[in-house]
């Protein structure tokens, strides 16, 4: 009788059965993502493929964050400099002389204003007479007596330069609950569909794959004890065991995984311990290189 009944309530009210449960979760999740492009996203493994084929980019015409990249370039043209200067310090440098008839020990000394007495001692003199055609060494006091190059330079670049901060690391307020906070383990950048993603610095890639809420993610590790994580990717463009270098397009932004709009969700591990990763994108090193007297001479 009760199968009768259902029967029936199905045959007459085949909407309310077949109602997507989900539907009055949606709209309530979107009053609550704060973003001005963003709406919550669910999608499995392969939500996105149709997007790629055969490594061309093909629009979603149902969103408005296109683009119109057709294909990606396999790098990005980038600057890591910060400053360059040309460091000049004090010191001694060794010149010789030949010695010219007439020539003194004295008048040498003047000639390249340096101390006879160290004169004598390098020369290994016991007196003030020397010979001519005689070559000896003569220290000299300059302020050319090292010349280096000092560049300072980024560590890590932008992943994806042509985007927009959306969210910062640390505890924040729930995009999906307005009223709870939690704590934001990466930086977002949003930036529409099919936007390259670089290797933020020269690493390996030792991830690649769907990470559930993490979505499409690429992690790369670095030789200076960071390592990196690129999620929500729409596509993964290398594979694990690959050598990567800084500026290396390894992703496309996009919106897999649990996303608030198309971005990427950018982590930095230090050592094992995850960190802010604006403080490793404001991170520098310095590289001193110096310089050879034909380089210093076309200064």
């Amino acid at each position: 009788m009760k199968q009768l009944i259902l029967l029936m309530l199905i045959s007459v009210f085949p909407g309310i059965v077949f109602a997507n449960p989900f539907e009055k979760y949606n709209e309530e999740l979107n009053q609550f993502a704060p973003l001005e492009s963003s709406n919550f996203f669910r999608s499995s493994d392969n939500s996105i493929s149709h997007l790629f084929k055969s490594g061309k980019f093909v629009p979603n015409l149902d969103s408005e964050e296109e683009n119109t990249m057709e294909e990606l370039p396999k790098y990005l043209n980038f600057s890591t400099l910060v400053s360059s200067k040309i460091v000049r310090e004090k010191g001694e440098i060794i010149k010789s002389h030949t010695v010219k008839p007439k020539d003194t020990l004295l008048a040498i000394s003047k000639q390249y204003k340096s101390d006879i007495h160290r004169i004598k001692k390098i020369n290994g003199l016991k007196t003030d007479l020397i010979r001519s055609g005689e070559v000896l060494e003569i220290p000299v006091v300059t302020g050319n007596a090292s010349v280096k190059k000092v560049v300072t330079q980024r560590i890590f670049i932008n992943p994806v330069p042509d985007s927009r901060i959306t969210s910062r690391f640390g505890r924040r307020s729930d995009p999906f609950n307005k009223y709870s906070r939690n704590f934001h383990s990466g930086l977002d950048m949003a930036a529409k569909v099919g936007t390259p993603v670089v290797a933020s610095s020269d690493g390996e890639v030792v991830f690649t794959g769907n990470n559930g809420g993490y979505g499409n993610t690429v992690i790369l590790l670095h030789s200076n004890g960071y390592k990196t994580v690129y999620a929500h990717c729409a596509k993964i463009v290398v594979e694990v065991g690959e050598k990567v270098k800084m500026g290396r397009v390894i992703a496309a932004v996009g919106r897999t995984g649990t996303a608030t709009g198309a971005h990427l969700h950018f982590e930095v591990f230090k050592n094992g311990k995850l960190i802010n990763p604006q403080t490793a994108l404001n991170s520098y090193e310095k590289v001193i290189t110096k310089l050879t007297s034909s380089e210093v001479a076309g200064l």
